[in-house]
């Protein structure tokens, strides 16, 4: 069985108020402030943090050569698709390192992995998971962020990222499609019939 409510919580709040304390004046409290802002989306599903940092002009350059732009990109492309098919997401932090100055503004990098399920209950373009258990060893993820002042608010100017695409790629060549999962066979259903006299009985 999971973790308990009140430890949830517990952890949940300690992670908001260091959040919304931070002054982003020290190299060393810009790393603790993003590996908290990570936990907080990717484990406890706070989409709507995105806004935070991610602005109109942040540029994400994925791993393959995608690219998303603006933090609406960044929350209805990358983020919120993930929350259902990966419902039960831990993001373990492997290590940070950040640079920089609030003069100049910070780079910082990171190394993380997660672990959890591929939930069939959740939803992909691919289809429905199968609910198969994937480790922190299967697959590292890499980040690179470029974090500067624009009008007086401290944002991801850019970031590039490498999260393990094609270990993903296998992973949702399980999934089984819709039709299967939600409508079951569809030939070996009995369908109601039309005849002259109404419907069938």
């Amino acid at each position: 069985m999971g973790r308990k409510r009140k430890e949830v919580l517990a952890e949940r709040k300690a992670l908001e108020d260091y959040y919304y304390s931070c002054k982003l004046e020290t190299p060393e409290e810009v790393a603790k402030l993003f590996e908290v802002y990570t936990k907080l989306i990717w484990v406890y599903h706070q989409a709507g943090l995105v806004y935070d940092y991610y602005c109109d002009e942040t540029v994400i350059r994925h791993e393959g050569g995608g690219k998303m732009t603006g933090g609406v990109d960044v929350t209805e492309i990358h983020t919120i698709p993930a929350f259902a098919p990966f419902p039960q997401n831990d993001s373990h932090f492997l290590d940070i390192f950040c640079v920089g100055s609030p003069e100049e503004g910070y780079r910082f990098g990171q190394m993380t992995a997660n672990e959890g399920v591929y939930s069939s209950k959740g939803a992909t373009l691919a289809g429905r998971g199968d609910d198969s258990v994937f480790h922190r060893e299967d697959k590292v993820n890499f980040c690179q962020c470029c974090v500067q002042k624009v009008e007086g608010r401290w944002v991801i100017k850019d970031e590039w990222l490498g999260y393990g695409e094609e270990v993903t790629r296998r992973q949702r060549a399980n999934s089984q499609p819709f039709y299967e999962t939600v409508l079951g066979d569809l030939q070996a259903k009995d369908v109601c019939t039309e005849t002259e006299g109404g419907a069938e009985e």
